[in-house]
């Protein structure tokens, strides 16, 4: 199946929120979808210098800048898993971070994957979710606004809530071991000035459930 174009405009960003996800044992990760390289130095910072780090992207000039000093031992143009060859082995990570909402069949290439997971590894990926207050209730007012960026970035193809996330993976032949979110729209709205808006939105965040999050950060293993 042919890929659509990314999109070369994303920003470089380190992924803070993801570090303690990262399963500290891996001696070798995978970073699928690595743009510019952000996520590569935290890799770094917790894995240290033993680990092989090797980032992947489709675009090129996103790869070229995350071939310095950004962590990576290899950065390789092209597609997962097309673009890898056998040489590369299996690793005890493979991250997908923002990447499975761009793919036509994340289903199919999730199952695929699990070839390039060495036994005992895992799976990180952190996936926007659908179910976001802000953008529920931009719906509810009758808008479906396409942006450069974000959880209704122009190239997503896919759209997930928490409880299909899981599915997906349950269905491509993972046990989901952690599904937490991240990104809260609760940290946004205590720093909200306005003292009335505040007190209302903090008795409000308890009933949105999933929809404080803007993203889940899953972590399976393959299934045996």
């Amino acid at each position: 199946m042919s890929q659509p174009p990314q999109q070369d405009l994303y920003p470089e960003d380190s992924r803070e929120e993801l570090r303690p996800f990262i399963p500290r044992r891996a001696r070798s990760v995978l970073d699928v979808g690595c743009g510019p390289g952000g996520f590569g130095a935290t890799l770094r910072s917790v894995l240290g210098p033993e680990a092989r780090l090797v980032g992947i992207d489709a675009v090129p000039s996103q790869a070229a800048i995350a071939r310095a000093g950004h962590g990576y031992d290899e950065v390789v143009d092209g597609y997962f898993p097309e673009a890898l060859g056998l040489q590369a082995g299996r690793f005890d990570l493979v991250c997908f971070n923002d990447v499975l909402e761009h793919m036509g069949d994340p289903w199919r290439l999730l199952a695929s994957a699990r070839e390039w997971v060495a036994p005992g590894g895992h799976v990180l990926a952190a996936i926007p979710s659908i179910q976001f207050a802000p953008v529920v209730l931009q719906l509810i007012r009758g808008r479906w606004d396409y942006h450069d960026a974000g959880t209704l970035d122009r190239t997503h193809l896919r759209f997930f809530t928490r409880a299909t996330m899981i599915e997906m993976f349950e269905h491509a032949g993972y046990t989901v071991t952690s599904c937490q979110g991240v990104n809260d729209v609760a940290a946004e709205w205590r720093s909200d000035p306005r003292h009335v808006r505040r007190v209302a939105k903090r008795l409000v965040v308890p009933l949105l459930r999933d929809a404080r999050y803007m993203q889940f950060v899953i972590v399976a293993q393959p299934d045996s």
